[in-house]
């Protein structure tokens, strides 16, 4: 079964209903099933609401709640017991399974960022070896601070479903707004809010083609940056910059500067409708400003966001 990008979707636990037809009613095209947590607890609910989402053609999936934090043998222990959870509650091989690593009071966060992107590597080998397709759920400043993505998508491309919510939490939403989007590399799917369409249910959109099946879906992907290279630095003014490839489309007209300051001088201007290619972003002074890199190998840069009210949109 497959769902085009841009497609919306439900995740569910044991908090929710066992029936997800008003869900799929609603327009939800897939279902991500809570199935276990730790090596101890399987949802009551898992095989009805699997059911219930195959029987109303949402494309299924499952996922399950870390407590491994950093560590790697745990790691795999979870991931052999989420694996018999999957079969137990019906979910069959070639299907998305997802490692949800989050903060809470089993899972520790802070054991350093290459330490536990190895544990959800050991834990995604563990399940993909059991022939299921590999996801990492969190949210996306946990995924910036906490964990090293980019070792992860080095294995596994296209492999994460990232939470952030534009309206805040218990906001209903019943579309995305992609001038908030987390833009990061590799996400395959983005839950959007806690709240779609006031149903209660956490909504979620397809970023890329999702396909279950035993062969992955070939998807278009920005090159990850290797290891052994920083994913930031810091300029001569001793701002942080964070290393991005992306498109900006401003909603009016902004200033192209000499530097990241408000001070700078001015070396060109954009308009609404103009596409802007960028290749790192900043966040200080109140401001997001965005590398613009130029012909004469001297770049400009300009601002994309003021606090976190967006200038444009991104893609």
């Amino acid at each position: 079964m497959e769902v085009k990008s841009r497609n919306y979707g439900v995740d569910v636990s044991s908090h929710n209903a066992p029936d997800l037809s008003s869900m799929a009613n609603s327009g939800a095209k897939f279902a991500i099933v809570k199935l276990s947590e730790g090596t101890g607890y399987q949802n009551p609910k898992a095989q009805a609401q699997i059911s219930s989402a195959k029987a109303n053609n949402m494309l299924t999936m499952g996922y399950h709640y870390a407590h491994f934090g950093a560590d790697s043998n745990r790691a795999v222990q979870e991931g052999n017991y989420t694996v018999n959870s999957a079969k137990y509650a019906g979910l069959p091989a070639g299907s998305y399974l997802a490692c949800d690593w989050e903060v809470d009071d089993n899972n520790n966060t802070d054991g350093g960022r290459v330490p536990s992107a190895n544990a959800i590597i050991a834990f995604l080998d563990t399940i993909v070896s059991a022939g299921y397709k590999p996801l990492l759920y969190s949210g996306a400043a946990l995924l910036k601070g906490n964990v090293d993505t980019g070792k992860v998508l080095a294995k596994y491309p296209n492999s994460l479903w990232v939470a952030a919510y534009p309206l805040g939490n218990g906001v209903p939403a019943s579309e995305p707004d992609f001038g908030y989007f987390p833009s990061m590399d590799g996400v395959a799917i983005w839950q959007f809010t806690d709240d779609w369409k006031g149903m209660s249910v956490d909504g979620n959109i397809s970023l890329i083609d999702l396909k279950t099946d035993s062969k992955p879906t070939p998807q278009p992907s920005k090159p990850v940056i290797k290891q052994s290279v920083s994913q930031s630095f810091v300029d001569e003014l001793g701002d942080t910059w964070h290393k991005e490839e992306g498109k900006f489309y401003p909603n009016g007209t902004i200033n192209i500067r000499y530097g990241a300051r408000t001070t700078s001088n001015i070396i060109g201007t954009v308009t609404k409708g103009d596409c802007v290619k960028y290749d790192a972003y900043s966040r200080h002074g109140g401001y997001v400003w965005i590398r613009q890199p130029r012909v004469n190998g001297q770049p400009g840069f300009l601002v994309c966001r003021q606090g976190n009210d967006p200038w444009g949109t991104f893609k």
